[in-house]
């Protein structure tokens, strides 16, 4: 026996117009359930709603050069993505530049504060303690 899937390809898309009628064309993708006009338009909204998010960062483009500001830079686009604004991918995208800005602050501040390298800046500490004495050695005495 064969499995079916819950939304088969030859299903009507599931998008319904203003009016309540719904589109009759076969569906494209069945995990979105659209066929390939509404799926295309869909993804055109996300992608055009990405491309001017400016004023949700609004004083967040400026510099990332601490790792609270590129934190709220990720929490506001974690809000973006919750809301529909911006696609999972240009999200992910975003995420991934902000985690490379991250694991670079420790070399910024390395050429921003410089210190000497030599061993004689660090103090050594040394514990130089009596042994305690052996069960042996004990009863030796």
């Amino acid at each position: 026996m064969r499995k079916l899937n819950s939304i088969s390809t030859h299903s009507p898309c599931r998008h319904v117009t203003r009016t309540g009628r719904r589109c009759r064309l076969p569906i494209l993708d069945p995990r979105s359930g659209l066929c390939f006009r509404h799926s295309s338009l869909q993804q055109k909204r996300l992608d055009d709603g990405a491309a001017d998010l400016s004023a949700a960062f609004s004083g967040l483009l400026s510099d990332f050069k601490s790792a609270s500001q590129i934190n709220d830079f990720l929490s506001r686009l974690l809000v973006l993505l919750v809301e529909g604004r911006i696609s999972p991918r240009h999200a992910g995208v975003m995420a991934y530049i902000n985690s490379l800005q991250l694991r670079t602050l420790p070399a910024i501040d390395k050429e921003l504060n410089p210190q000497s390298t030599d061993d004689s800046a660090v103090p050594n500490i040394i514990l130089d303690l009596p042994r305690p004495p052996r069960e042996d050695e004990s009863q030796a005495a």
